[in-house]
């Protein structure tokens, strides 16, 4: 009787177990709840009511109906199991996969920590006369905490001839480590405004030539843009992430540094519509008297000599008082121009008033400064004295006086210097220091132990 029973019970079972995958655990298990009554009533109409007086029997059916009561909820169940992780597989592959894990979240975490470190440093170095060297610094450490790049190099690209400048370079005469913006793979990225990632097919395999003739290995280079301004590029030589698997992270970083780079140029150029004079673009007289108190500090802290330089351009304020005002700026553009191009970066110069100018020169004695202003105001004289241009001679008066063994005070330093300007005037003389005696020639040699 009860392998009789059986035959009907194995399809009945497998129905059971077919519906509940489809149907969910609940509905899976209701259906085996059916697929058992419907087992007991088929044995019923089949044997008769004598069924139920055989107790295996009916232990038969019962454990019989049971099974597939629970064989329908189970395969429910498993079905979901499956449902859920399948929709947990598609939600994580919607997941950027550089912030899918624990250690990307760390990551996260070193933008964030970034964010507020430069926060603190700009505040800190907003007001520097050159603030770019320090920022230098400040990228390295934040390019090898978010993303663990080293060997990196940022650049800046110059206006005047289109050369890339790196940050950290302080001398403005070096051509050493500049680089060309039409050459190599930092010009390509700085040109296209498109990055470079080693290994990258998308490239392409003259791109990827380009970069491996660079010279140094290039892991990385990415533009900095300020909407369709480019305003320079970073190149890392080795990153510690792997590319492919962190794509998002490095365009983050690459967003991150440009931002903080277009905030500390916006800083600048603030900084400079405060500081400098709109004209010839050095600093005002209030300008140039706090930085210079600072660099003169500095000097004597470190036991260096200074001088102090007073140029005078005669017949300047007759332009503006004749109508001819942009010829007075242009010819104050062309002066200014000329004496940034011969100072040095640490030295500072500024617009003194309408017709002088100021400069400070560091680590120079009366003589040796009286040497440089000869030869700078000769230059200086060419462009002034040229009648064709400006419609008449305007005569240059410089004055010098240097530091000497003794700390005068800055202004100490000016009222003695325009007092040998205004004694140049007097005795019609380019030139008037507080030396005994006045160069009669230049001497090379001097400029060249200043440099």
């Amino acid at each position: 009787m009860t392998m009789t029973l059986l035959l009907p019970w194995f399809p009945i079972l497998l129905g059971a177990g077919i519906g509940g995958r489809l149907l969910g655990r609940r509905r899976g298990f209701a259906l085996g709840l059916l697929c058992g009554l419907f087992w007991i009533v088929l044995a019923q109409a089949w044997a008769g009511r004598l069924i139920w007086l055989d107790p295996w029997t009916v232990a038969t059916l019962i454990s019989g109906a049971a099974a597939v009561c629970a064989i329908g909820g189970w395969a429910g169940e498993t079905a979901e199991q499956e449902r859920i992780g399948s929709k947990h597989e598609v939600e994580s592959a919607r997941v950027p996969a550089s912030f899918a894990g624990e250690p990307d979240r760390a990551a996260l975490g070193r933008i964030t920590t970034a964010m507020v470190r430069f926060d603190d440093w700009l505040a800190e170095h907003r007001d520097d006369s050159n603030p770019w060297p320090a920022f230098d610094g400040f990228l390295r450490t934040v390019l090898f905490d978010c993303c663990g790049a080293t060997h990196v190099k940022p650049y800046r690209l110059t206006g005047e001839d289109e050369a890339l400048e790196p940050l950290l370079e302080l001398d403005p005469f070096s051509e050493g480590k500049r680089l060309s913006v039409r050459k190599g793979i930092t010009g390509h990225v700085v040109t296209t405004g498109r990055g470079y990632v080693a290994g990258d097919e998308s490239h392409g395999e003259l791109v990827d030539q380009l970069a491996s003739e660079s010279g140094d290995a290039v892991a990385w280079c990415f533009p900095v843009k300020y909407g369709s301004r480019r305003l320079g590029a970073v190149t890392v030589g080795q990153l510690d992430v792997r590319p492919e698997h962190h794509r998002e992270l490095l365009r983050g970083t690459q967003r991150l540094v440009t931002q903080f780079w277009c905030l500390l140029t916006e800083a600048c150029k603030s900084r400079a519509a405060k500081l400098d004079d709109p004209v010839s673009g050095l600093y005002m007289r209030e300008a140039f008297l706090r930085v210079a108190e600072q660099s003169l500090s500095e000097s004597y802290t470190q036991g260096e000599p200074v001088a102090v330089v007073v140029v005078a351009i005669e017949g300047l304020r007759k332009l503006n008082d004749t109508g001819r005002w942009g010829v007075a700026d242009e010819l104050i553009r062309e002066v200014s121009g000329e004496l940034k191009r011969k100072v040095r970066m640490d030295d500072r110069v500024g617009r003194f008033d309408g017709s002088r100018f100021v400069l400070l020169l560091r680590r120079v004695d009366s003589e040796l400064a009286s040497l440089i202003v000869t030869q700078l105001a000769s230059r200086l004289a060419r462009i002034c004295e040229d009648r064709e241009r400006w419609g008449e001679s305007l005569p240059v008066r410089c004055g010098i006086v240097g530091s000497g063994v003794e700390n005068p005070a800055l202004r100490d330093l000016l009222t003695r210097a325009l007092a040998q300007c205004n004694r140049a005037r007097s005795d019609d003389v380019s030139l008037a220091s507080d030396l005994a005696s006045k160069p009669d020639a230049l001497g090379t040699e001097a400029i060249g132990a200043r440099t």
